[in-house]
């Protein structure tokens, strides 16, 4: 995926030591070998610091071994030395993606797209990067394409099918599972794809069975175990739903869904300790969620915290004033307290809401 840069052009300060010791790191880096690469790189540029192509060069070598933050000071170092490599702008756009910044992939490969339009690998991973970033509608137009002249790349087919889904467009991501099928190595993707519209269409019991297939092929794919954990949970299999989440958080360990699915189980089987730990960890990646306010609330309310129970579910409330759950809650919090106008207004907005939802099934029958 990385460009190897091999653009001897030797600066009219450069002496022979730095050419040869130039072109011993892009054989050692074509050999394989990369920490000995890395160190010749770093040895011409201590001698010449304004070589583009070695500091290019050492910023493919970095990529490669992981270190993506000095990958890409060494990339830009380079493009500002020799802004007209175009091939640096694909490197460090590449880096980018690798290091899970996908908005600067975004930027940086449309910078390199707008001189090589023709790009596919370019095209790829910017729209692989726009479904990251969750801008699915963005990201088809980039793929699509690929799709219909059999061009794209199996990770960029999976992820397609991934937007469609979100789109909630069935009938295309039927068709990108049948090509996954129809690979030697898209077995496995198909079957977390497929495991993935299961879910979204509430069938959980072939979700698992589409899932746990996929599992036995490929047990790395990415969200394998959240949407594992998921399925089993949505089945009632708490025990193996909470196995999966704490794999995925292993991965994962900032993951908003996986630390409130998680916390959803441990709360349903009674450890409301850790619940609270894993509920209240969601809350710091998103403070404004209705769903993790509420089940901060309710597991408070377990523990006998009332009044911080209810502060949560006050703010809940704020935000769907017309969630009937939250609103019996928080009645029953302040039952709790001894707030009984506070809890009969509560009550009576239930009663109000449900009444009103009845109205409309009735009518629309």
């Amino acid at each position: 995926m990385f460009t190897i840069l091999c653009l001897i052009s030797v600066l009219p300060q450069q002496t022979t030591e730095v050419t040869d010791r130039f072109n011993r790191a892009v054989e050692l880096q074509r050999q394989g070998a990369l920490k000995d690469a890395a160190a010749e790189y770093r040895a011409v540029l201590a001698i010449a610091p304004n070589y583009a192509e070695a500091q290019a060069n050492l910023g493919a070598v970095l990529a490669r071994l992981g270190n993506y933050p000095e990958a890409i000071a060494a990339y830009e170092s380079a493009m500002r030395i020799k802004p007209e490599l175009t091939a640096i702008l694909l490197n460090l756009g590449v880096a980018h993606f690798q290091a899970g910044q996908f908005a600067l992939a975004v930027e940086t490969l449309e910078r390199f797209l707008a001189k090589a339009p023709d790009h596919l690998q370019a095209r790829q991973l910017i729209g692989v990067s726009l479904i990251e970033l969750g801008r699915d509608k963005d990201a088809v137009p980039f793929l699509e394409p690929l799709l219909i002249s059999g061009q794209i790349e199996l990770t960029a087919l999976y992820s397609l099918g991934l937007a469609y889904l979100r789109l909630h467009r069935a009938e295309y991501v039927q068709e990108v599972i049948d090509r996954l099928d129809t690979r030697a190595d898209g077995f496995a993707l198909a079957r977390l794809l497929e495991g993935q519209s299961r879910l979204d269409g509430l069938d959980f019991s072939e979700a698992a069975t589409q899932l746990e297939a996929a599992a036995k092929l490929a047990p790395e794919l990415p969200r394998l175990y959240f949407l594992l954990g998921v399925a089993y949970f949505k089945l009632g299999r708490s025990e193996e739903a909470r196995k999966n989440l704490e794999s995925e958080l292993k991965r994962s360990a900032q993951d908003f869904l996986t630390l409130y699915y998680l916390a959803s189980v441990l709360e349903k089987q009674g450890d409301l300790g850790a619940a609270r730990n894993h509920i209240e960890a969601a809350l710091q990646q998103d403070s404004k969620s209705v769903e993790a306010l509420t089940l901060a609330g309710s597991i408070m309310l377990k523990q006998g915290q009332a009044t911080e129970a209810a502060g949560l579910l006050e703010r809940a409330v704020a935000r769907q004033p017309e969630n009937s759950e939250i609103r019996f809650i928080l009645g029953r919090c302040y039952q709790k307290l001894g707030r009984k106008e506070d809890a009969a207004r509560e009550f009576a907005a239930v009663e109000r809401i449900k009444s009103r939802d009845r109205e409309k099934e009735r009518k629309a029958q």
